[in-house]
């Protein structure tokens, strides 16, 4: 059973309200009738004035010629998984009137080419999930008005290459949720008015060169979920009207730099869940109306400066789930529209710190899953309205080079949503919601390799000496950073007080146990630019209280 369809139809006859007379086994509703499962033959009585016609779940097996010719004010008739197993010829003459005929949920292996013979008005006709494994090369001979042909869900391996021949009128074409593995070049040559043609979810492994040629007020395609491993460069050369390409869930492995080339009113292209590494520097040049392009789940490991040069009208660009280990500074640089951005999912490490500088529209942004440790100084700093930021599953390192997003976040939490961001390190900092912390806690060890016993001020380094750039910034908010030689004692002041303080503790050789012991103290002598400070820690045992 279809249960959308089930009630689409009950709402729209119980609101019309009941009549009389109506055929046993079936409501009547002004120029509606419903007839449902106890109905084993076709009434004869159906009444004069009704137009539409709907069986569902109904036990007739077979449609006899013109069974439904005493009844010609008939617009629209319907079958919903009822038991019809065979139709006889002409079995829907006498129906001039007709434009609406639906046979979905059957039980159809084949047809033969004059059961919908004289159907002259009929301008839709539905033949979904009927288990059809074949179609005779003249079913649509007397059919040239219609409009919208829909063979959704059926066993359909190949079909004529005459089959579309006499309907140019046909607007939509639905042959989704076949088992088609090949498409005759000549098959849709006819179809000059076709503006919708979906062949998704079938077994294609590839399309003919010219298949598409003659679909000239094409515009969407739907060829998602097929096993189209290449695309001939000229495949889509006709198709100057397109608007929606749908490739995803195929298995693309690269694609012919001038692909696209004639698609210059293209706004949508979905190509996620392919096998792409690389794509052509050239590969946008000419589809500069984009404005929807998702390139998630490929294997991209990097993209070329170049790549979305020619897509100023870009909203949405989805990145996600590749191998993109680097970014060029420039790659977004002309993507002055975008509103999304999803780079989730990728094997990210760092960015630069002009990324995203130019896209001051951008809203939404994907950095989730990454390996990003820190984000660069001012990355954010022309996103005015960047309002969801996802940064979870990344190993952040919350020390003081993480200061700018720290701050950043703490600026914006109120208009912010979405923002998961926790602390990979160091081990007493995990776990930690980034922005909770105190500012203060956001400090670098200083290392011998830094600081050594004589640290030197800010004004009197030597030439090419490694002090820590991230220190010097936070040293110019008027904190100090003191540390022992070895980094394992840091104590952060302010001017008037010290705020924050990390002791980590050696471990006993062979013992496993803290070597500070209860009842005992040990002091360290901290330095900085600050100067000197010493630092004693005590730890008392008392009795257990009653």
């Amino acid at each position: 059973m279809l249960p959308g369809a089930w009630l689409r139809w009950a709402s729209l006859l119980l609101l019309a309200g009941p009549t009389q007379p109506c055929p046993s086994g079936c409501d009547c509703f002004i120029r509606e009738v419903f007839c449902a499962e106890e109905l084993a033959a076709i009434p004869p009585d159906i009444p004069p004035h009704a137009t539409d016609i709907v069986f569902v779940e109904t036990s007739f097996t077979s449609l006899g010629t013109r069974a439904l010719g005493g009844s010609p004010n008939l617009t629209k008739v319907v079958f919903l998984n009822t038991q019809l197993r065979h139709l006889a010829p002409d079995a829907f003459g006498g129906l001039p009137r007709l434009e609406d005929l639906e046979v979905t949920g059957s039980s159809f292996s084949n047809l033969s080419a004059d059961i919908f013979s004289n159907l002259t008005s009929l301008g839709k006709f539905t033949l979904n999930f009927d288990m059809l494994e074949a179609l005779p090369e003249g079913l649509f001979h007397h059919l040239g008005a219609l409009e919208t042909l829909q063979l959704q869900g059926n066993r359909l391996q190949t079909l004529p290459g005459k089959l579309f021949q006499p309907l140019t009128q046909l607007q939509t074409l639905n042959l989704a949720q076949n088992l088609l593995a090949q498409l005759p070049e000549e098959l849709f040559r006819p179809l000059s008015s076709l503006q919708t043609l979906r062949l998704s979810n079938n077994a294609l492994s590839g399309l003919p060169p010219g298949v598409f040629r003659g679909l000239g007020s094409l515009q969407e395609l739907f060829l998602d979920g097929n096993a189209i491993s290449e695309l001939p460069p000229a495949v889509f050369s006709q198709l100057l009207c397109l608007e929606k390409l749908w490739l995803q869930r195929n298995a693309l492995g690269h694609l012919p730099p001038s692909v696209f080339a004639s698609l210059g009113n293209l706004t949508f292209l979905n190509l996620q869940g392919n096998r792409l590494r690389t794509l052509p520097a050239s590969l946008f040049a000419h589809t500069p109306g984009l404005v929807s392009l998702s390139l998630s789940h490929n294997q991209l490991e990097t993209l070329a400066e170049g790549t979305f040069a020619n897509l100023s009208r870009l909203s949405s660009l989805t990145l996600s789930y590749n191998a993109i280990a680097h970014l060029p500074a420039g790659v977004f640089r002309d993507l002055e529209e975008l509103v999304r951005l999803s780079l989730g999912s990728n094997n990210l490490t760092a960015l630069h710190p002009a990324l995203f500088q130019n896209l001051s529209k951008l809203e939404l942004l994907g950095l989730s899953r990454n390996q990003l440790t820190t984000l660069p100084e001012g990355i954010f700093n022309t996103n005015y309205n960047l309002f969801n930021l996802v940064l979870h599953g990344n190993p952040w390192q919350c020390d003081c080079h993480l200061a700018y997003l720290f701050d950043w976040l703490r600026e914006y939490n109120d208009r912010l949503f979405n923002v998961q961001t926790y602390c990979a390190g160091p081990a007493y900092l995990k776990g930690q919601v980034v922005p909770a912390l105190q500012e203060e806690q956001l400090v670098c060890p200083v290392t011998r390799d830094h600081l050594g016993f004589q640290a030197p001020g800010l004004d009197d380094r030597e030439p090419g000496g490694s002090w820590d750039l991230a220190v010097e910034e936070r040293a110019a908010r008027n904190w100090c950073t003191y540390s022992n030689p070895d980094g394992t004692v840091v104590l952060a002041c302010a001017e008037a007080q010290c705020r924050w303080l990390s002791v980590q503790l050696p471990v006993r050789q062979g013992a496993g146990s803290v070597a500070l012991t209860h009842n005992a103290s040990q002091a360290w002598d901290l330095r900085s630019r600050c100067g000197t400070v010493r630092v004693t820690v005590s730890i008392e045992a008392h009795a257990a209280g009653p």
